[in-house]
């Protein structure tokens, strides 16, 4: 007890020396102390003050104040993990969601960060086992069962994610869980195919489903037979029936917010498959297809130029647009095409996106599809991708550059002799 009592006074001590902070801990003895920020981690609550790290016996904690919304008492790595996620960065919210639980194994805001990390990298095995942990710890958390059914989910156990969106809601009601679960509640379409779970976000369509069904199954033996693997596990295809169809493959935050392997198409107003649907739904089947297998360690370049090959875009259209940009040295390097695109601008998004396209075509020339199967092989085994590259096409990111920039100049110079022969 003296020894508590020691800390307890060296700790105020630090935190009246460094001024006023935005978290106020309130100890039971009724004294105040401010800290730069402060969380619950525990058995302690830790705080930080002047860039250093403490920790109190929860036991000797009253409460703790926030400057902000009550969230915010939560371990800073969990919040980052978050906010990561939010932005697209599934690596960083998993790294950050692993730091937390470094420091406290038994966090339960650290377990749900980890899981929703695990799931947008397209790992729901390891997002069920860590909500089934964090459920151990804190059994009636809805968060936790969300994401246990999100999970689950993802595995092809509609009746038991049914049954966890349910024990969420009767504990909180929380409008995305009642959107999850009548989602699955307003169709069977995910019961006709082995490969794909149909659902719809609003109304079932249940003609305009089982074509688009019929168009995914017909994909599916295209891409097994081009990239020598297929998904594992049945692919969750939500339509979007309340939401007005839009080209969603070259938008930047869409591909940013769903490229998990799920497939989640606007499709309002659409009666049929037209072809601007159908060219959407491969483009996103591509993505699925690579999830699958590499999650989220392909870099954004190859996985939009993958998906526009394979959707059946134009690599020839795309290299005579790239042309003068290549001669007047202006292409963005491939490394900083790894990042996600949704921080660029629209006019270095359709850069980007006509880039990823050429790149990849420029790869098939070299190796054909034998080359880009053993890429994905050399990421899906954990290698970095300028290392992936030199494995499946003994070649790093310099000498890319410099063949696929000089393809597209002799492009230029061709172009401009013929029009010059008119």
């Amino acid at each position: 007890m003296q020894s508590l009592r020691f800390f307890l006074a060296a700790a105020l001590v630090l935190a009246f020396a460094g001024g006023v902070g935005a978290d106020s801990i309130v100890l039971e003895d009724g004294r105040v102390f401010d800290a730069d920020e402060a969380w619950y981690e525990g058995e302690v609550v830790r705080y930080r003050k002047d860039g250093r790290l403490f920790d109190l016996p929860r036991q000797a904690v009253s409460r703790v104040e926030p400057s902000g919304p009550e969230s915010v008492l939560v371990d800073p790595d969990v919040r980052k993990s978050r906010d990561r996620l939010a932005t697209g960065d599934a690596t960083e919210a998993l790294r950050f969601a692993r730091l937390a639980l470094f420091r406290e194994p038994t966090s339960v805001p650290g377990l749900e960060a980890l899981a929703a990390a695990q799931l947008a990298l397209g790992d729901p095995e390891r997002a069920r086992a860590s909500a089934e942990t964090a459920l151990t710890h804190q059994p009636r958390r809805p968060r936790s069962l969300e994401l246990l059914g999100d999970a689950l989910l993802a595995l092809g156990d509609v009746d038991g994610a049914r049954h966890r969106y349910r024990e969420a809601l009767e504990i909180s009601e929380e409008g995305l869980v009642r959107g999850k679960l009548e989602a699955l509640g307003t169709g069977r379409a995910h019961l006709l195919s082995p490969r794909f779970r149909i659902g719809y976000d609003g109304t079932a369509d249940e003609p305009l489903g089982l074509a688009v069904l019929d168009v995914l199954d017909g994909t599916w033996d295209e891409y097994e037979s081009q990239l020598g693997f297929s998904p594992d596990l049945p692919v969750t295809v939500v339509l979007q029936t309340a939401s007005a169809f839009r080209d969603t493959t070259r938008a930047p935050e869409w591909a940013a917010a769903v490229n998990d392997g799920t497939i989640i198409v606007p499709v309002r107003g659409m009666k049929t498959v037209t072809p601007g649907l159908e060219r959407v739904l491969r483009h996103e089947l591509a993505h699925s297809f690579l999830a699958a297998r590499v999650g989220g360690a392909a870099p954004t370049w190859l996985q939009e130029g993958l998906a526009q090959w394979l959707e059946g875009g134009d690599p020839a259209r795309e290299d005579r647009r790239l042309a003068p940009a290549a001669r007047q040295g202006q292409l963005q390097r491939l490394e900083d095409l790894e990042p996600p695109f949704a921080a660029l601008t629209e006019a270095e998004a359709t850069s980007a996106y006509a880039e990823s396209l050429s790149v990849v075509a420029h790869l098939l020339r070299l190796r054909g599809p034998a080359g880009l199967r053993a890429l994905v092989t050399a990421l899906a085994g954990g290698q970095a991708t300028g290392d992936a590259l030199q494995t499946a096409f003994g070649l790093g990111y310099p000498e890319l550059q410099r063949g696929w920039e000089a393809h597209l100049r002799s492009q230029a110079a061709a172009s401009a002799t013929a029009a010059g022969g008119r």
